[in-house]
């Protein structure tokens, strides 16, 4: 088996209610530290002049932010994909073979499947 943990439909729709909640601030977060920090992006770009930040505390707190909330449904199991698109896989096993259920943001509940390789391209209806 390649994943620790398997869903099945039920386990992993109840998660829905919880990535409806956490995604859009995912999202938003994601957004921030690409867009809100001009000041942090120049000094990255002079970092190897010793460049410093005014914002990097602001930033540091969003890096944070995030990685505590895509941890959160990491440590449960769910895999994050495009951040921007809201993607989450789960694993499950499928007439004998792992496969992953897939959610998309704003959906109230999963009905597609994929198989592991073939990513979001190949949803099918459960």
């Amino acid at each position: 088996m390649q994943f620790d943990k398997l869903f099945t439909l039920n386990e992993a729709n109840a998660l829905v209610p919880e990535l409806l909640e956490i995604f859009p601030k995912i999202q938003d977060l994601a957004h921030s530290l690409s867009h809100d920090f001009p000041d942090v992006q120049q000094a990255q770009k002079n970092a190897k002049f010793n460049g410093g930040s005014v914002q990097g505390g602001d930033y540091l707190n969003h890096a944070f932010q995030l990685t505590r909330l895509t941890r959160r449904l990491e440590e449960k199991g769910v895999i994050l994909k495009g951040l921007d698109a809201g993607l989450a896989d789960f694993p499950n096993l499928r007439d004998g073979k792992e496969v992953f259920l897939c959610w998309k943001f704003p959906e109230k509940e999963i009905r597609y499947w994929h198989d592991v390789d073939s990513g979001f391209a190949g949803r099918q209806l459960l």
